[in-house]
């Protein structure tokens, strides 16, 4: 066997399918794999959190006083950075037992580190790759050249002096062994001709790329930069991909622990426990078969509903969901779900995050990813960062705290990083190498090359070169490693006849300055990508192409504002609320979407956040006061208020049901001003009904009664159902409804209540006319939750002495729309009324609050005056945006 040995050339496979015939292109690293195999000296891999994890046990049982500080701040940290020190000295050669006397302190801390580690697979700290060396350098010593290498000949790159560390002595064993050992043949004299593209920005710079190697199929690639980019403009040209996409942490299958993880964690942020039901790893097992999700289907589904409902855990729409999973006779589903309520239900302290409980929570989901595996990759990958996550946490004390930041650097150092899905290597006849010393010659298109390929080598002070040298080790000055890596770079770059060098400019908003090795090869051309084309030609480095402009397309038309279909009596609804009826009046298109279709987003997508999550704990605390304080004997609650210390309680209780995020880590004054607000305006929610001689009698009082609506095809007759907030009743028996609304408008609800526009509280005051036929009208209003006040017509209450609202006639108008709206959607006419209303106010999407307030008031007057109804809802900010044609349009 005959090797190409050089200090840059480990990985060299990829350049051109592992050298000529009988030669093996090795770099350290492949020559020493090559020795352990042929020594028999192999031996199974050991995960580098778990080496960190041995040292860090090390350091817990040995205390050493130099690093004795940042151990206390972050112990992961400081093991993982001493042993990556220890690994670099026992490189050198350096044997801590031959180091008598003083030594500098950070030499001093690793000798007393390794005096009492046990090296080696079955002691207390695994080897490393230094350690490899060092036992196939002392192997070689005892066989004295008796053992057969099967290998004749070792061609060097570099002087065996020149290489760091036990390097010379390791050849010099080989060549006692029998190996030869040559030096390789001189490189061609003289310089490739180079041409340099510097563009300024990823994109430009890959067409340019992506045009060269069209023009010159034979080119090599020399991929110094991420190539994702590129690789798109290489498909956009029907030519194979590089591949070369760099590892990443932030890939999908990376996840799955830290999530975990992070849903075990108190607080529990009910939007990291959605992404945790909602996450789906594998795809179906059929084109049309739904994903495979980490939590099974039916406890994903039940769970997602339960948070939509509240979004918060423990309450009863997580029991019922619970409940329902249980009578669904899905054990797998049933499992999940239980393992996941036991998660949130008593979730891991974040201050006292200990190794074995975290261990322990983690067996669930080990089993749950073998049994979804399928042999697929990205999750097996999922499951060993978690095996490994398992092992390193039962190598701590079990009992002793991690803090959540080490617990993230445990849970990094288990896992890794992951191939990109773009890290494809497309077959293709073409050279592809990502090192400059493996470049063989001809025409190369160098991609991406920047300073940040410089070098880096451990650094040493002069006291600790004298220490190591001392107790054996070899060191090379920083300008003597550099050159190394230099030398082996220029001799494959100088191999090349020529070379095209392309700059990508700015890249993840920064732009790296060009490597230096750029100087060593002369100044070459210097060009823009715009100076490439010149009649309608494109020449770089003598190769040429045609450039054919792409002809000219028309303006796409905006999508319509109405649809026609056949017509569609079928789509009329069978059940109608307030919620319906104000999306129809808005928009039919969404309407018909949402409702008639049931097109509606994922539940993890709407989950209550914000003013809707705020105003639907604040609804819950005032319900709960009321069913607390409800005396049957008086048929309501007492005419006066209870104390600001009973609100704060009560919301205090319902927050992780139905706000949880407000308890998250930053969130302590978003919550505290939520509670000041709310504990203020449910006072005066209560003081102001009681002042005004108003008994309060209910609140989600739930009505559901037969509406007729007059259609062109005849009477048709469906249930109206909704929800009236707070019902009242004052002394003299006259009725009350109240909405309570969480909003930052003060003005809004006012307005709809003067103009007799408030169809939600004209559907309030119909269904308890229907309720109670005989009585006379209900008095309506609202109650801003935000503000602490009033919108009425009852001067107790409001004192802004507004006039009453006409009911009768505003349910009158909103019965005349939806029946006229109906009528055309029977008919096969979808009106888009969000795309109306902007090409009737003359604003989009875009328009400034201001603007749009004021085009509003003025088309909703011109409506009144001819006695319509307009009713808007921005379906800019749906999710239905896209379907309605509103915002970013399907054209």
């Amino acid at each position: 066997m005959r090797i190409e040995f050089g200090w840059s050339l480990d990985g060299a496979a990829w350049a051109d399918g592992g050298g000529a015939a009988g030669i093996a292109r090795l770099g350290p690293r492949g020559l020493v794999q090559l020795l352990q195999g042929r020594l028999g000296l192999t031996r199974p891999a050991v995960e580098p959190a778990v080496r960190v994890a041995q040292y860090l046990r090390l350091l817990e049982e040995h205390p050493q006083p130099w690093p004795a500080r940042s151990f206390a701040v972050d112990p992961w940290s400081t093991a993982a950075q001493l042993l990556r020190w220890r690994d670099a000295a026992i490189e050198t050669g350096w044997r801590p037992g031959r180091s008598e006397g003083p030594l500098p302190e950070r030499l001093a801390t690793l000798r007393e580190l390794e005096r009492v580690a046990e090296v080696g697979v079955a002691g207390t700290l695994a080897p490393s790759g230094a350690d490899d060396l060092a036992e196939v350098i002392e192997l070689l010593e005892e066989a004295g050249g008796a053992w057969p290498l099967g290998i004749e000949e070792i061609v060097l790159a570099e002087e065996p002096e020149a290489l760091p560390g036990m390097w010379p002595r390791l050849l010099g064993l080989l060549e006692a062994a029998g190996v030869r050992l040559v030096a390789v043949a001189a490189a061609r004299e003289g310089t490739p001709r180079v041409s340099v593209v510097e563009a300024l920005d990823e994109w430009t710079a890959a067409d340019a790329a992506a045009r060269f190697l069209a023009a010159d199929p034979a080119a090599a690639v020399l991929a110094s930069a991420d190539t994702d980019v590129l690789d798109r403009a290489l498909h956009r040209r029907g030519m194979p991909a590089i591949g070369a996409v760099g590892p990443s942490r932030d890939r999908a299958h990376h996840q799955v622990l830290g999530l975990f993880l992070d849903v075990a964690t108190a607080p529990v942020d009910v939007h990291q426990l959605a992404a945790l039901l909602d996450l789906r790893v594998l795809p179906g097992a059929e084109a049309e078969a739904e994903p495979v999700g980490l939590v099974p289907a039916l406890a994903r589904r039940e769970l997602l509903r339960a948070l939509g409902a509240e979004p918060g855990v423990g309450g009863p729409a997580w029991r019922s969901a619970l409940a329902r999973i249980a009578e669904g006779d899905n054990e797998r589903a049933l499992e999940a779900a239980r393992v996941i309520d036991r998660l949130v239900s008593d979730p891991l302290p974040a201050d006292a995050l200990r190794p074995r409980a975290i261990a322990q929570r983690l067996d669930w989901l080990a089993e749950r990813l073998r049994a979804v595996g399928r042999g697929d990759g990205d999750l097996l990958a999922s499951l060993t960062q978690v095996q490994v996550l398992q092992r390193v946490l039962g190598m701590l004390a079990p009992e002793a705290p991690l803090t959540r930041r080490t617990l993230q650097q445990v849970i990094d150092s288990c896992g890794g990083s992951g191939p990109s899905p773009r890290a494809v290597r497309e077959v293709s006849e073409r050279q592809v190498t990502t090192s400059p010393a493996q470049v063989r010659g001809g025409a190369v298109l160098w991609w991406g090359p920047s300073s940040d390929d410089a070098p880096r080598t451990q650094r040493w002070d002069p006291a600790e070169v004298d220490a190591l040298a001392a107790g054996g080790g070899r060191v090379l000055s920083p300008a003597q490693h550099a050159a190394l890596q230099v030398d082996a770079a220029l001799r494959g770059l100088r191999r090349a006849e020529e070379i095209v060098v392309v700059l990508p400019g700015r890249r993840l908003e920064e732009v790296p300055g060009p490597s230096g090795l750029l100087a060593h090869l002369g100044a070459g051309d210097r060009l823009r990508p715009e100076e490439l084309i010149e009649d309608g030609r494109w020449t770089l480095a003598g190769r040429s192409l045609e450039v054919v402009a792409p002809p000219q397309e028309e303006e796409p038309a905006a999508p319509p504002t109405e649809h026609r279909i056949a017509p569609a009596p079928h789509l009329l609804p069978r059940k109608l609320s307030f919620t319906q009826v104000s999306s129809l009046l808005a928009c039919p298109h969404h309407w018909a979407l949402e409702y008639a279709l049931d097109v509606r987003p994922a539940d993890v997508a709407v989950l209550p956040t914000g003013a809707r999550m705020i105003g639907t704990l604040v609804h819950a605390v005032v319900e709960t006061l009321v069913e607390k304080r409800y005396d049957p004997g008086l048929g309501g609650t007492p005419l006066d208020s209870p104390s600001a210390e009973e609100i704060g309680e009560v919301l205090d209780r319902l927050v992780p049901q139905l706000a949880s995020e407000l308890d998250l880590p930053g969130r302590a004054a978003a919550r505290e001003d939520v509670r000041d607000r709310a504990v203020r305006s449910v006072g005066a929610l209560f003081s102001g009904a009681a002042a005004a001689g108003l008994r309060i009698t209910g609140t989600e009082t739930r009505f559901e009664l037969p509406l007729t609506l007059m259609l062109a095809s005849g009477e048709r007759t469906v249930p109206f159902v909704g929800s009236r907030d707070v019902d009242a009743i004052a002394a003299d028996g006259r009725r009350t409804v109240l909405d309570l609304k969480w909003s930052r408008s003060r003005s809004r609800y006012g307005d709809l209540f003067d103009t007799s526009e408030a169809i939600q509280l004209a559907s309030y005051a119909w269904a308890l006319a229907q309720e109670h036929p005989g009585e006379q009208p209900a008095d309506v209003g609202y109650f801003l939750l935000r503000s602490g006040e009033f919108v009425s017509a009852d001067p107790a209450l409001d004192p802004h002495d507004r006039a009453p609202m006409d009911t009768g006639e505003a349910w009158r108008r909103m019965l005349a729309a939806v029946t006229a709206r109906l009528d055309e959607v029977a008919d096969g006419r979808i009106r888009c009324g969000c795309r109306e209303l902007q090409e009737r106010t003359g604003l989009d999407a875009s328009a400034s609050w201001s603007a749009r307030s004021s085009a509003l008031a003025k088309a909703r007057a011109a409506e009144r005056e001819a006695g319509g109804l307009l009713v808007e809802e921005h379906c800019g900010t749906s999710e239905h945006a896209q379907l309605c044609g509103t915002t970013g349009a399907i054209r």
